[in-house]
């Protein structure tokens, strides 16, 4: 075998824009079938939203300060400490008074979480996207309500787009040119970010 040097995923700082995420920003470095790596660098008065993963989470804090719950426990999380949080359990970081960087190890291949029960909704989770226009994507099958980040103009919402027309997004070489000819003008849509 010899020696690859590859591109990492993303070299840029984004703003999480999970709902309830404030003053949070986030570099993906690496997706692989059994394993995500994410720097998170949150700024004072910063939170991410208290919710649980389908994988285990270790979460390294490389500077500074903030705090880390699970459940109903929480704790101070300093610069060196680690905390892992298991698949299906509820759990938070945020910052008060200080500024914190961590980095996130998602192991999404390893033990899930039990499967949500008859009429327990599961949260669709943002995917960032390699284009000139936008930045990521969010899909609720349940709603048909799809959520892009465009890069210059904001968050629109765009709602009753099937889900084969996600799949097709998912596959396209050019979401930019994907998203212009088949979601853009096709679909009602609202304005709802930034």
């Amino acid at each position: 075998m010899s020696l690859e040097i590859l591109p990492a995923k993303q070299i840029n700082w984004k703003p999480l824009l999970e709902e309830g995420c404030v003053n949070v920003q986030y570099r993906p470095l690496l997706k692989q079938d059994q394993l995500a790596l994410a720097m998170l660098l949150f700024e004072k008065q910063a939170t991410i939203h208290e919710h649980s993963a389908d994988f285990d989470i270790d979460v390294i804090c490389l500077e500074g300060a903030g705090f880390t719950s699970m459940g109903k426990e929480q704790s101070p999380f300093f610069a060196g400490d680690r905390v892992r949080w298991p698949a299906g359990k509820l759990h938070r970081l945020w910052t008060t008074d200080n500024e914190m960087m961590t980095l996130m190890v998602e192991h999404v291949g390893g033990e899930t979480a039990p499967t949500p029960s008859r009429g327990q909704a599961v949260q669709p989770t943002w995917e960032d996207v390699d284009s000139s226009m936008i930045s990521a994507f969010k899909y609720n099958p349940a709603t048909k309500e799809l959520d892009v980040m465009f890069n210059r103009t904001g968050m629109y919402r765009y709602f009753d787009v099937p889900q084969d027309v996600i799949d097709d997004f998912r596959e396209a070489s050019s979401k930019g040119s994907f998203i212009r000819y088949a979601i853009i003008d096709m679909f009602d849509c609202e304005k709802s970010g930034r």
